[in-house]
């Protein structure tokens, strides 16, 4: 992959373009070792010796965190799931879809919250659980019943 000039200009694009997302005015994307995103007043504050967290990956790929967060803001490209589904899901399995002829990311939220990130495969069929392992155990417990 060659330089990209602006890359915090042209991801925040991205999340206008492919997810309809905008993010609120506290909230900027800038970068520093990577994009990253942080509220406004928190900027100077370091996470894990870092500023903010990361936006998205080397790829350009939007990060589960950032999606997590802010996936609620989505209106394209945005799944709303049943209740076993979005329990499979954040349980890290895949989930079985025919959602066009397009590989792209997704979002997958269940009763108004996000549950996480996942990767439309069209070949497969399938969309591809990209939520990090250690983020799936709180989730699958908010979402099974009591």
């Amino acid at each position: 992959m060659g330089f990209i000039a602006n890359k915090e200009k042209n991801f925040k694009r991205y999340l206008e373009n492919h997810f309809g997302l905008i993010l609120p005015q506290d909230i900027e994307i800038f970068y520093a070792k990577g994009v990253r995103v942080s509220a406004l007043g928190l900027k100077k504050s370091h996470l894990n010796g870092e500023l903010g967290y990361a936006a998205c990956d080397a790829g350009f790929n939007p990060t589960n965190a950032l999606i997590q967060n802010f996936g609620h803001l989505a209106k394209k490209n945005a799944i709303d799931l049943e209740p076993k589904e979005a329990l499979d899901f954040a349980s890290g399995m895949n989930l079985p879809a025919e959602i066009g002829n397009k590989d792209k990311f997704v979002i997958l939220r269940y009763n108004g919250f996000t549950v996480g990130l996942g990767f439309y495969d069209k070949t497969k069929k399938r969309i591809i659980n990209k939520i990090p392992e250690k983020r799936r155990r709180k989730m699958v417990d908010d979402i099974r019943p009591l």
